[in-house]
């Protein structure tokens, strides 16, 4: 069986619009891929996909806060593509199996032709909004009478519900069951070459197991809510009232004793379909008031603080609220760049790094990238260890400023090679990447000899992000040195040596590849487009 070529040129314009996974930058193969989008279509339609033979992925731990950690997932690019073009062809099958958007909220397969694969991209404020919505009756600005004459907000609940059951299932993603999902598969009407194929992934990334969906590529999430269909069918058979994010379930109840029940009905379903555990933390019984409290910290894009929200609402006018539009930095009025001055954005970002909000602190300097504004670089920078876990988002961060800081991005980079050898950083090659990425996507940060002097003694992945930095300097006789060397790198590393070997002089270039083109295998598909592209 063999997908049609409209499946694949949708997903390469969803790679490149939305990226392959949220937890890392653009993959450079991405862009190489679409300057050779025909050549490489044309090989993708000879695939068979029920007998497609998977690349190999990459694996890292990364953080979630300042104790927590999760596996996430990298695909090879080719994988990408395919996956994303199985999920273009057949996702429809699954969406229309799935209950209705009132209740699940999360993932709600929307294809849009620009390449947006889930349409409804503010999903989980609307998932929280809609759990107030279910207990609040009406809201009154009250005005309180102090010296700042402040207001306040004053809400009536519904009498309906008393109790408000949580309730969040244990590492879910790396325990789904793949019978769930094959089962799921067949049910949909998917056809049964889509549903080898879907099989054959899961098991050479979980190295045969038989549990496991992949955190990291977006169509990751369709799959996960392919495997709570059936949970979702039996709360709806038995007329339970409640409303789910993923693995979040929030259950409305009539009275406490309701709610134990509903602990342990939703226990009892996901034991029985696919032997799923409920985590005890996130297990919890609310009053009306104080789940609406929580419903209002759970509300990441409102804005908590009167800075946080004047901050947000000029980067938003700009952007038309679009999460992924950048503006250029003079395009903001004089006026509002004085509201967003440093004093003010420090002050939040300290706020929210205090609380150890992590979720929120990432949020806001994804916001912050939109604009590229440099004001909170030198604090980043000085706050590093408390930051960590949102480490990612900060170097995204500092790289969208490379045109705006008018600073010296060498003592920048300085201090950034410097922070590699920290211990800390040591022990986590997520965190040692999103380091490097600041090398490869900003030339201001320089130091090629120090990377170049790193290499030898660091892993494959950080190896690979070093290739590809010095691409930006005259590294080509060190490049050229490893040319007896490169053959025994891995296959993620060898791909960053093949797009770094473009800035070789043209005769080393020739000489290399026509010696590299003869050790490709036929399966080789991107190392040669890379080839060809470097050529």
């Amino acid at each position: 069986m063999k997908l049609h070529e409209a499946s694949y040129q949708w997903s390469i314009r969803h790679l490149l619009k939305e990226s392959d996974t949220d937890l890392f930058p653009m993959p450079p193969e991405l862009a190489i891929i679409q300057s050779n989008e025909t050549d490489l279509i044309a090989e993708l339609l000879k695939i068979d996909i029920g007998a497609y033979k998977w690349n190999s992925a990459r694996r890292f731990l990364v953080p979630k806060d300042d104790l927590a950690y999760r596996v996430a997932t990298q695909l090879h690019p080719i994988d990408s593509i395919v996956l994303g073009a199985i999920v273009y062809e057949f996702g429809r099958f699954i969406e229309s199996k799935r209950v209705n958007e009132d209740t699940v909220y999360s993932y709600r397969f929307r294809p849009l032709t620009d390449g947006t694969m889930y349409a409804n991209k503010k999903a989980w404020n609307r998932f929280w909004k809609s759990c107030q919505d279910k207990i609040v009756i009406n809201s009154r600005i009250v005005r309180v009478e102090d010296d700042d004459n402040d207001q306040t907000q004053s809400y009536v609940f519904s009498d309906e519900y008393t109790h408000i059951v949580t309730c969040d299932i244990s590492d879910f993603y790396n325990q789904i069951y793949l019978h769930t999902i094959e089962n799921q598969l067949v049910a949909c009407g998917c056809p049964n070459q889509v549903k080898v194929a879907i099989k054959s992934l899961l098991l050479s990334l979980n190295e045969a197991s038989s549990r496991g969906v992949p955190i990291g590529p977006h169509s990751s999430h369709l799959m996960a809510e392919l495997s709570l269909i059936p949970v979702d069918n039996s709360l709806k058979l038995q007329g339970v009232v409640y409303k789910r994010y993923v693995d979040d379930f929030i259950f409305f109840c009539k009275d406490e004793k309701e709610a134990r029940i509903r602990v342990q009905q939703l226990a009892e379903i996901l034991d029985k379909e696919q032997r799923l555990v409920l985590q005890r933390q996130k297990t919890k019984i609310y009053s009306i008031e104080s789940f609406f409290k929580h419903t209002q910290r759970m509300l990441i894009e409102e804005p908590i603080y009167d800075t946080e929200k004047q901050i947000i609402d000029i980067i938003s006018e700009y952007t038309d609220g679009n999460a992924y539009t950048r503006i250029k930095l003079d395009e903001i009025s004089d006026e509002d760049l004085a509201i967003l001055s440093q004093e003010k954005i420090v002050e939040l970002l300290e706020e929210y790094v205090s609380q150890k909000n992590f979720e929120k602190l990432r949020w806001i300097y994804r916001r912050l990238s939109q604009i590229g504004i440099p004001h909170a670089i030198d604090y980043s920078i000085d706050n590093f260890e408390q930051i960590l876990p949102a480490l990612n988002d900060v170097c995204l961060y500092l790289n969208s400023c490379a045109e705006n800081y008018k600073s010296d991005w060498k003592d920048v980079g300085d201090y950034i090679v410097d922070v590699l050898e920290d211990k800390i950083i040591q022990s986590n090659t997520f965190y040692q990447i999103s380091l490097l990425n600041l090398f490869v996507y900003n030339s201001n940060l320089n130091h090629a000899f120090k990377l170049i002097s790193l290499f030898k003694k660091s892993n494959e992945d950080v190896r690979r992000k070093i290739l590809l930095a010095c691409i930006h300097y005259e590294a080509a006789a060190w490049l050229y040195e490893l040319k007896e060397e490169q053959s025994r790198f891995s296959e993620w590393t060898r791909r960053a040596y093949l797009i770094a070997t473009k800035s070789l002089p043209p005769e080393q270039k020739k000489f290399l590849h026509n010696s590299i083109r003869q050790s490709l295998s036929s399966d080789s598909i991107l190392e040669r487009l890379i080839l060809n592209w470097a050529k």
